[in-house]
């Protein structure tokens, strides 16, 4: 229970450093500048190995010691649901890779390998399909 809390944690922190807004309306101009910065091919999508990239990079930002795994004091304080504070554990980049791809995958919600802008912004509300 406590790893789970702390992949969720770090994912919680990682969408809201730039890869997705939590608003569920048109993407704003946060939200924009995060996708198109994961967006590096310019095509208007982000694909799996963008995404992936771009959630890696943030991981790997968090990662103070560089030992490829988060600890509580490497991430920002989180709260549950309820508005509750949670103590997050320690995440490794291998759970953590996992959870992003069930993230990516919830988040495509037209099932085309991509996320558009507007699936983007969904991406951390969708639950997994």
């Amino acid at each position: 229970m406590r790893n789970k809390r702390g992949i969720a944690t770090a994912l919680a922190v990682a969408l809201g450093l730039g890869a997705a807004s939590a608003v569920r309306t048109a993407p704003d101009e946060a939200a924009q500048k995060s996708f198109d910065s994961a967006d590096v091919d310019g095509d208007g999508k982000v694909s799996w190995e963008e995404y992936r990239n771009r959630m890696l990079h943030v991981f790997h930002q968090m990662d103070h010691n560089g030992d490829g795994r988060l600890t509580p004091d490497e991430t920002p304080p989180a709260k549950d649901k309820s508005g509750q504070p949670v103590k997050g554990g320690t995440v490794t980049i291998e759970a953590f890779s996992a959870s992003i791809e069930k993230l990516f995958k919830a988040a495509d919600a037209d099932g085309d390998g991509v996320l558009d802008p507007d699936e983007w912004v969904g991406a951390p509300r969708k639950s997994g399909k």
